[in-house]
Protein backbone atom coordinates (compact mmCIF):
# COMPACT_ATOMS: atom_id res chain seq x y z
CA UNK A 1 0.00 0.00 0.00
CA UNK A 2 1.41 3.43 0.95
CA UNK A 3 3.62 2.37 3.88
CA UNK A 4 7.03 0.73 4.08
CA UNK A 5 9.21 -0.55 6.92
CA UNK A 6 8.94 -2.81 9.94
CA UNK A 7 10.28 -0.64 12.78
CA UNK A 8 11.30 2.58 11.01
CA UNK A 9 8.07 2.87 9.02
CA UNK A 10 7.19 5.57 6.49
CA UNK A 11 3.75 6.36 5.05
CA UNK A 12 3.35 8.82 2.16
CA UNK A 13 0.22 10.78 1.32
CA UNK A 14 -1.11 13.54 -0.93
CA UNK A 15 -1.44 14.28 -4.63
CA UNK A 16 0.61 16.38 -7.02
CA UNK A 17 -2.01 19.14 -7.35
CA UNK A 18 -3.75 18.64 -4.01
CA UNK A 19 -3.34 20.99 -1.08
CA UNK A 20 -0.16 19.27 0.08
CA UNK A 21 1.98 16.15 -0.01
CA UNK A 22 3.68 14.68 3.01
CA UNK A 23 5.01 11.81 5.01
CA UNK A 24 4.49 10.16 8.37
CA UNK A 25 7.50 8.49 9.98
CA UNK A 26 6.79 6.03 12.78
CA UNK A 27 9.45 4.31 14.87
CA UNK A 28 12.05 7.09 14.76
CA UNK A 29 14.11 6.93 17.95
CA UNK A 30 13.62 9.63 20.56
CA UNK A 31 16.30 12.23 21.18
CA UNK A 32 17.51 13.00 17.64
CA UNK A 33 18.23 16.68 17.03
CA UNK A 34 15.97 17.70 14.15
CA UNK A 35 14.92 20.96 12.50
CA UNK A 36 13.49 22.07 9.18
CA UNK A 37 16.92 23.43 8.24
CA UNK A 38 18.39 19.91 8.44
CA UNK A 39 16.14 18.85 5.55
CA UNK A 40 16.67 21.79 3.21
CA UNK A 41 19.96 20.80 1.46
CA UNK A 42 18.61 17.45 0.21
CA UNK A 43 15.21 18.94 -0.60
CA UNK A 44 17.01 21.53 -2.71
CA UNK A 45 18.77 18.75 -4.63
CA UNK A 46 15.39 17.18 -5.46
CA UNK A 47 13.75 20.37 -6.74
CA UNK A 48 12.78 21.02 -10.32
CA UNK A 49 13.36 24.26 -12.19
CA UNK A 50 17.00 24.35 -11.18
CA UNK A 51 18.82 23.21 -14.25
CA UNK A 52 18.83 22.02 -17.82
CA UNK A 53 16.49 19.09 -18.42
CA UNK A 54 14.31 19.43 -15.29
CA UNK A 55 10.69 20.52 -15.00
CA UNK A 56 10.09 24.30 -14.84
CA UNK A 57 7.65 23.74 -11.95
CA UNK A 58 9.11 25.22 -8.76
CA UNK A 59 7.78 24.71 -5.25
CA UNK A 60 9.21 26.12 -2.04
CA UNK A 61 9.37 22.62 -0.54
CA UNK A 62 9.64 23.98 2.99
CA UNK A 63 8.94 21.21 5.52
CA UNK A 64 6.19 21.89 8.07
CA UNK A 65 6.55 19.62 11.11
CA UNK A 66 3.12 18.78 12.51
CA UNK A 67 4.08 16.19 15.14
CA UNK A 68 6.92 14.16 16.60
CA UNK A 69 9.41 16.97 17.34
CA UNK A 70 9.57 18.92 20.62
CA UNK A 71 12.27 21.29 21.83
CA UNK A 72 14.32 20.52 18.73
CA UNK A 73 14.42 16.76 19.29
CA UNK A 74 12.37 13.79 18.14
CA UNK A 75 9.92 12.52 20.75
CA UNK A 76 9.78 8.87 19.70
CA UNK A 77 6.23 9.30 18.44
CA UNK A 78 5.20 9.57 14.75
CA UNK A 79 6.72 12.50 12.85
CA UNK A 80 4.38 14.14 10.33
CA UNK A 81 5.82 16.52 7.72
CA UNK A 82 3.79 18.50 5.18
CA UNK A 83 4.85 20.24 1.95
CA UNK A 84 2.46 22.71 0.37
CA UNK A 85 1.60 22.59 -3.34
CA UNK A 86 1.33 26.18 -4.57
CA UNK A 87 2.67 26.21 -8.14
CA UNK A 88 0.09 24.06 -9.93
CA UNK A 89 -1.47 24.34 -13.40
CA UNK A 90 -4.24 21.77 -13.31
CA UNK A 91 -5.89 23.07 -16.50
CA UNK A 92 -3.04 21.51 -18.52
CA UNK A 93 -4.25 18.08 -17.44
CA UNK A 94 -7.98 18.75 -17.90
CA UNK A 95 -7.41 19.72 -21.53
CA UNK A 96 -5.69 16.42 -22.36
CA UNK A 97 -7.92 14.18 -20.24
CA UNK A 98 -9.29 12.51 -23.38
CA UNK A 99 -5.98 10.70 -23.84
CA UNK A 100 -4.67 8.33 -21.16
CA UNK A 101 -0.99 9.18 -21.51
CA UNK A 102 1.18 6.26 -22.71
CA UNK A 103 3.72 5.25 -20.08
CA UNK A 104 1.74 6.97 -17.29
CA UNK A 105 -0.63 5.43 -14.76
CA UNK A 106 -3.64 7.30 -16.23
CA UNK A 107 -5.25 4.20 -17.75
CA UNK A 108 -4.40 1.66 -15.03
CA UNK A 109 -5.38 4.04 -12.20
CA UNK A 110 -8.68 4.83 -13.93
CA UNK A 111 -9.47 1.13 -14.21
CA UNK A 112 -8.35 0.26 -10.68
CA UNK A 113 -10.07 3.15 -8.89
CA UNK A 114 -13.14 3.48 -11.08
CA UNK A 115 -12.33 6.96 -12.33
CA UNK A 116 -12.28 8.50 -8.83
CA UNK A 117 -8.52 9.13 -8.83
CA UNK A 118 -7.08 12.64 -8.85
CA UNK A 119 -5.44 12.74 -12.28
CA UNK A 120 -4.05 16.30 -12.06
CA UNK A 121 -0.29 16.26 -12.38
CA UNK A 122 -0.30 12.49 -12.10
CA UNK A 123 -2.05 12.66 -8.72
CA UNK A 124 -0.75 10.14 -6.19
CA UNK A 125 1.51 8.60 -8.86
CA UNK A 126 3.53 11.78 -9.30
CA UNK A 127 7.21 12.05 -8.38
CA UNK A 128 6.05 15.06 -6.34
CA UNK A 129 5.41 12.57 -3.52
CA UNK A 130 9.13 11.76 -3.34
CA UNK A 131 9.51 15.06 -1.47
CA UNK A 132 8.38 13.24 1.66
CA UNK A 133 10.72 10.33 0.98
CA UNK A 134 13.67 12.73 0.74
CA UNK A 135 12.66 14.27 4.08
CA UNK A 136 12.48 10.85 5.73
CA UNK A 137 15.81 10.01 4.13
CA UNK A 138 17.50 12.97 5.81
CA UNK A 139 16.30 11.72 9.18
CA UNK A 140 17.50 8.22 8.33
CA UNK A 141 20.92 9.54 7.25
CA UNK A 142 21.29 11.33 10.60
CA UNK A 143 20.56 8.04 12.38
CA UNK A 144 23.13 6.17 10.28
CA UNK A 145 25.92 8.46 11.52
CA UNK A 146 29.20 7.48 9.82
CA UNK A 147 27.60 5.27 7.16
CA UNK A 148 27.84 7.21 3.90
CA UNK A 149 25.40 6.90 0.99
CA UNK A 150 26.28 8.41 -2.38
CA UNK A 151 24.15 8.09 -5.52
CA UNK A 152 25.48 9.35 -8.85
CA UNK A 153 23.97 9.79 -12.30
CA UNK A 154 26.37 7.83 -14.50
CA UNK A 155 24.59 7.85 -17.85
CA UNK A 156 21.88 9.82 -19.70
CA UNK A 157 20.23 8.52 -22.85
CA UNK A 158 22.88 5.81 -23.17
CA UNK A 159 25.71 8.37 -23.05
CA UNK A 160 28.12 8.71 -20.13
CA UNK A 161 28.53 12.44 -20.68
CA UNK A 162 25.41 13.92 -19.08
CA UNK A 163 25.42 17.11 -21.14
CA UNK A 164 25.69 15.15 -24.40
CA UNK A 165 22.88 12.88 -23.29
CA UNK A 166 20.62 15.84 -22.59
CA UNK A 167 21.50 17.43 -25.91
CA UNK A 168 20.49 14.18 -27.58
CA UNK A 169 17.00 14.58 -26.09
CA UNK A 170 16.79 18.28 -27.00
CA UNK A 171 17.77 17.56 -30.60
CA UNK A 172 15.17 14.78 -30.82
CA UNK A 173 12.52 16.90 -29.04
CA UNK A 174 11.95 13.86 -26.84
CA UNK A 175 12.73 12.61 -23.32
CA UNK A 176 15.51 10.25 -22.21
CA UNK A 177 16.28 7.96 -19.29
CA UNK A 178 19.44 7.31 -17.34
CA UNK A 179 21.46 5.10 -15.00
CA UNK A 180 22.07 5.86 -11.32
CA UNK A 181 24.72 4.09 -9.23
CA UNK A 182 24.51 4.03 -5.44
CA UNK A 183 27.46 3.20 -3.15
CA UNK A 184 27.15 2.73 0.62
CA UNK A 185 30.31 2.70 2.75
CA UNK A 186 30.66 1.71 6.39
CA UNK A 187 27.89 -0.89 6.65
CA UNK A 188 28.26 -3.52 9.38
CA UNK A 189 28.12 -7.24 8.64
CA UNK A 190 24.77 -8.92 9.25
CA UNK A 191 22.00 -6.69 7.86
CA UNK A 192 19.22 -8.57 6.05
CA UNK A 193 16.65 -11.22 6.98
CA UNK A 194 16.63 -14.09 4.43
CA UNK A 195 14.60 -15.48 2.75
CA UNK A 196 11.98 -12.89 1.93
CA UNK A 197 13.45 -9.86 3.71
CA UNK A 198 17.01 -10.21 2.44
CA UNK A 199 18.84 -6.90 2.11
CA UNK A 200 18.54 -7.05 -1.70
CA UNK A 201 14.81 -7.78 -1.39
CA UNK A 202 14.01 -4.82 0.84
CA UNK A 203 16.21 -2.44 -1.15
CA UNK A 204 14.66 -3.54 -4.44
CA UNK A 205 11.16 -3.25 -2.95
CA UNK A 206 11.83 0.34 -1.93
CA UNK A 207 13.63 1.33 -5.13
CA UNK A 208 10.71 0.26 -7.30
CA UNK A 209 8.53 2.68 -5.33
CA UNK A 210 10.50 5.50 -6.95
CA UNK A 211 8.59 6.58 -10.08
CA UNK A 212 10.35 5.66 -13.36
CA UNK A 213 12.66 2.97 -11.89
CA UNK A 214 12.53 -0.05 -14.21
CA UNK A 215 15.50 -2.17 -13.18
CA UNK A 216 18.07 -2.83 -10.46
CA UNK A 217 21.31 -4.80 -10.25
CA UNK A 218 23.72 -5.42 -7.37
CA UNK A 219 27.47 -5.66 -7.82
CA UNK A 220 28.25 -7.19 -11.21
CA UNK A 221 24.52 -7.67 -11.68
CA UNK A 222 23.48 -9.15 -15.03
CA UNK A 223 27.11 -9.38 -16.13
CA UNK A 224 27.48 -12.21 -13.57
CA UNK A 225 25.59 -14.46 -15.99
CA UNK A 226 28.56 -14.33 -18.39
CA UNK A 227 31.29 -15.00 -15.78
CA UNK A 228 32.92 -18.18 -14.45
CA UNK A 229 32.32 -18.97 -10.79
CA UNK A 230 35.98 -18.48 -9.90
CA UNK A 231 35.86 -15.10 -11.62
CA UNK A 232 32.69 -13.93 -9.86
CA UNK A 233 33.58 -15.22 -6.38
CA UNK A 234 34.92 -12.51 -4.08
CA UNK A 235 37.98 -13.91 -2.29
CA UNK A 236 38.00 -13.07 1.45
CA UNK A 237 41.27 -11.40 2.48
CA UNK A 238 41.01 -11.40 6.28
CA UNK A 239 38.87 -11.99 9.35
CA UNK A 240 37.06 -8.65 8.90
CA UNK A 241 35.45 -10.05 5.75
CA UNK A 242 37.22 -7.67 3.35
CA UNK A 243 37.25 -9.08 -0.17
CA UNK A 244 39.67 -8.55 -3.06
CA UNK A 245 36.79 -7.88 -5.49
CA UNK A 246 33.18 -6.88 -5.00
CA UNK A 247 31.15 -8.68 -7.63
CA UNK A 248 28.50 -9.43 -4.98
CA UNK A 249 27.99 -5.72 -4.34
CA UNK A 250 28.42 -6.07 -0.58
CA UNK A 251 25.61 -8.61 -0.07
CA UNK A 252 26.01 -12.40 0.15
CA UNK A 253 23.14 -14.72 1.00
CA UNK A 254 20.91 -11.69 1.38
CA UNK A 255 23.13 -10.37 4.22
CA UNK A 256 25.55 -7.43 4.18
CA UNK A 257 29.17 -8.64 4.28
CA UNK A 258 30.91 -5.44 5.44
CA UNK A 259 32.19 -4.40 2.01
CA UNK A 260 30.77 -1.49 0.03
CA UNK A 261 27.12 -1.94 -0.92
CA UNK A 262 26.88 -1.20 -4.65
CA UNK A 263 23.79 -1.22 -6.87
CA UNK A 264 22.59 0.45 -10.05
CA UNK A 265 19.15 1.57 -11.19
CA UNK A 266 17.71 1.95 -14.68
CA UNK A 267 15.48 5.03 -14.92
CA UNK A 268 13.08 5.09 -17.88
CA UNK A 269 12.57 8.17 -20.09
CA UNK A 270 10.00 10.66 -18.82
CA UNK A 271 6.65 9.47 -20.16
CA UNK A 272 5.44 13.03 -20.78
CA UNK A 273 7.09 14.11 -24.01
CA UNK A 274 6.14 16.97 -26.36
CA UNK A 275 6.56 14.73 -29.37
CA UNK A 276 3.34 13.75 -31.20
CA UNK A 277 2.10 10.24 -30.34
CA UNK A 278 -0.66 8.09 -31.81
CA UNK A 279 -2.71 6.51 -29.03
CA UNK A 280 -6.20 5.87 -27.64
CA UNK A 281 -8.72 8.66 -27.16
CA UNK A 282 -11.05 7.02 -24.64
CA UNK A 283 -13.86 9.45 -25.42
CA UNK A 284 -14.02 8.48 -29.10
CA UNK A 285 -12.63 4.96 -28.70
CA UNK A 286 -10.26 5.64 -31.59
CA UNK A 287 -6.48 5.99 -31.86
CA UNK A 288 -5.58 9.59 -32.65
CA UNK A 289 -2.57 11.91 -32.78
CA UNK A 290 -1.91 14.02 -29.69
CA UNK A 291 0.96 15.66 -27.80
CA UNK A 292 1.38 16.22 -24.08
CA UNK A 293 1.35 19.81 -22.85
CA UNK A 294 2.55 21.07 -19.48
CA UNK A 295 5.76 21.27 -17.46
CA UNK A 296 7.78 18.07 -17.36
CA UNK A 297 11.30 16.76 -16.89
CA UNK A 298 13.29 16.15 -20.03
CA UNK A 299 15.17 13.51 -18.03
CA UNK A 300 13.69 12.54 -14.68
CA UNK A 301 16.91 10.69 -13.82
CA UNK A 302 18.59 14.08 -13.22
CA UNK A 303 16.71 14.45 -9.94
CA UNK A 304 16.86 10.77 -8.96
CA UNK A 305 20.19 10.51 -7.03
CA UNK A 306 19.02 12.25 -3.84
CA UNK A 307 15.78 10.22 -3.89
CA UNK A 308 17.78 7.00 -4.27
CA UNK A 309 19.99 8.00 -1.33
CA UNK A 310 16.92 8.73 0.79
CA UNK A 311 15.20 5.44 0.01
CA UNK A 312 18.44 3.54 0.67
CA UNK A 313 18.84 5.25 4.05
CA UNK A 314 15.26 4.39 5.03
CA UNK A 315 15.83 0.70 4.25
CA UNK A 316 19.16 0.59 6.08
CA UNK A 317 17.86 2.28 9.25
CA UNK A 318 14.97 -0.18 9.39
CA UNK A 319 17.46 -3.06 9.10
CA UNK A 320 19.79 -1.50 11.68
CA UNK A 321 16.95 -1.15 14.17
CA UNK A 322 15.91 -4.76 13.58
CA UNK A 323 19.47 -5.72 14.57
CA UNK A 324 19.23 -3.48 17.65
CA UNK A 325 22.16 -1.43 16.35
CA UNK A 326 20.25 1.83 16.82
CA UNK A 327 18.55 2.27 20.23
CA UNK A 328 14.95 3.48 20.55
CA UNK A 329 16.14 6.27 22.85
CA UNK A 330 19.34 7.91 21.61
CA UNK A 331 22.15 8.52 24.11
CA UNK A 332 23.15 12.09 24.84
CA UNK A 333 26.26 12.00 22.67
CA UNK A 334 24.51 10.65 19.60
CA UNK A 335 23.94 14.18 18.33
CA UNK A 336 27.68 14.90 18.15
CA UNK A 337 28.01 16.04 21.75
CA UNK A 338 31.42 15.80 23.40
CA UNK A 339 32.66 12.28 24.18
CA UNK A 340 35.33 11.06 26.62
CA UNK A 341 38.03 8.41 26.86
CA UNK A 342 39.78 7.31 30.05
CA UNK A 343 43.41 6.24 29.84
CA UNK A 344 46.69 6.45 31.76
CA UNK A 345 48.81 9.58 31.80
CA UNK A 346 51.66 7.48 30.42
CA UNK A 347 49.59 6.38 27.41
CA UNK A 348 48.73 10.00 26.70
CA UNK A 349 52.40 11.00 26.76
CA UNK A 350 53.15 8.22 24.24
CA UNK A 351 50.28 9.50 22.07
CA UNK A 352 51.77 12.99 22.01
CA UNK A 353 55.08 11.56 20.79
CA UNK A 354 53.37 9.50 18.06
CA UNK A 355 51.04 12.27 16.99
CA UNK A 356 47.90 10.19 17.59
CA UNK A 357 46.24 8.11 20.32
CA UNK A 358 45.51 4.39 20.05
CA UNK A 359 44.49 1.70 22.54
CA UNK A 360 44.73 -2.10 22.69
CA UNK A 361 41.02 -2.41 21.89
CA UNK A 362 41.71 -0.94 18.45
CA UNK A 363 43.76 -4.05 17.64
CA UNK A 364 41.52 -6.54 19.47
CA UNK A 365 38.09 -5.17 18.53
CA UNK A 366 38.69 -2.68 15.73
CA UNK A 367 37.65 0.42 17.68
CA UNK A 368 38.47 2.59 20.71
CA UNK A 369 35.93 2.55 23.55
CA UNK A 370 34.65 5.98 24.60
CA UNK A 371 31.90 7.30 26.88
CA UNK A 372 29.29 10.03 26.97
CA UNK A 373 29.23 12.46 29.89
CA UNK A 374 26.58 10.30 31.60
CA UNK A 375 28.65 7.14 31.12
CA UNK A 376 32.03 8.30 32.46
CA UNK A 377 31.31 7.53 36.12
CA UNK A 378 30.13 3.99 35.37
CA UNK A 379 33.13 3.41 33.06
CA UNK A 380 35.51 4.39 35.86
CA UNK A 381 33.75 2.10 38.33
CA UNK A 382 33.74 -0.92 36.02
CA UNK A 383 37.20 -0.69 34.46
CA UNK A 384 39.48 1.64 36.48
CA UNK A 385 38.64 1.02 40.13
CA UNK A 386 41.72 1.61 42.29
CA UNK A 387 43.93 2.72 39.40
CA UNK A 388 46.08 5.83 39.74
CA UNK A 389 47.48 8.50 37.47
CA UNK A 390 44.56 8.48 35.00
CA UNK A 391 43.52 11.18 32.54
CA UNK A 392 40.20 11.91 30.85
CA UNK A 393 40.46 12.87 27.18
CA UNK A 394 37.77 15.34 26.14
CA UNK A 395 37.03 14.65 22.45
CA UNK A 396 35.22 16.83 19.89
CA UNK A 397 33.47 14.42 17.48
CA UNK A 398 33.42 16.85 14.55
CA UNK A 399 37.24 16.92 14.56
CA UNK A 400 37.74 13.15 14.47
CA UNK A 401 39.40 11.81 11.33
CA UNK A 402 37.94 8.33 11.75
CA UNK A 403 34.31 7.16 12.01
CA UNK A 404 32.44 7.52 15.29
CA UNK A 405 29.58 5.08 15.84
CA UNK A 406 27.20 4.53 18.73
CA UNK A 407 26.75 0.81 19.28
CA UNK A 408 24.82 -1.13 21.87
CA UNK A 409 26.71 -3.19 24.44
CA UNK A 410 24.53 -6.35 24.59
CA UNK A 411 25.22 -7.04 28.28
CA UNK A 412 24.06 -3.54 29.28
CA UNK A 413 21.66 -2.66 26.44
CA UNK A 414 23.29 0.80 26.34
CA UNK A 415 24.78 2.51 23.29
CA UNK A 416 28.42 3.56 23.72
CA UNK A 417 30.51 5.73 21.35
CA UNK A 418 33.21 3.81 19.47
CA UNK A 419 35.93 5.44 17.37
CA UNK A 420 36.92 3.20 14.44
CA UNK A 421 40.55 4.22 14.13
CA UNK A 422 43.19 6.18 15.98
CA UNK A 423 42.18 9.43 17.68
CA UNK A 424 43.95 12.37 16.08
CA UNK A 425 45.31 14.85 18.64
CA UNK A 426 43.37 17.77 17.09
CA UNK A 427 40.13 16.11 18.24
CA UNK A 428 41.28 16.09 21.89
CA UNK A 429 40.26 19.51 23.23
CA UNK A 430 41.23 18.89 26.88
CA UNK A 431 43.14 16.40 29.01
CA UNK A 432 41.86 16.33 32.59
CA UNK A 433 43.79 14.50 35.33
CA UNK A 434 42.06 11.85 37.46
CA UNK A 435 44.43 11.15 40.35
CA UNK A 436 42.79 8.03 41.79
CA UNK A 437 39.34 6.55 41.37
CA UNK A 438 37.92 4.67 44.34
Amino acid sequence: MNSFGRIFRVSIFGESHGESVGINIDGCPAGLHLSAEDLLPDLERRKGGKGKGTTPRQEADYPFFKSGVFNGKTTGFPITILFENNNTRSEDYQKQRSFPRPGHADFTAHEKFGGHEDFRGGGHFSARLTTGLVAAGVIAKKLLQQISITATLTEVGGIKDVEQGLQKAIDAKDSVGGLVECVVKGLPIGLGEPYFDSLESTLAHMMFAIPAVKGIEFGSGFAAATMFGTEHNDVIENITGKTTTNHAGGIVGGISNGNDLVFRLAIKPTSSTPKVQHSLNWETGMMEDFSIKGRHDLCVALRAPVIVEACTAIVLVDNMMLENRIPRVLPTGFNQETIYHITSAESWEIAKEKGFYESSSLVDEGFIHCSTADQVKDTLQRFFLGQTNLVKLVIEPSKLQHPLKYEIAPSLNIAFPHVYGVINLEAVTQVLPITTYE
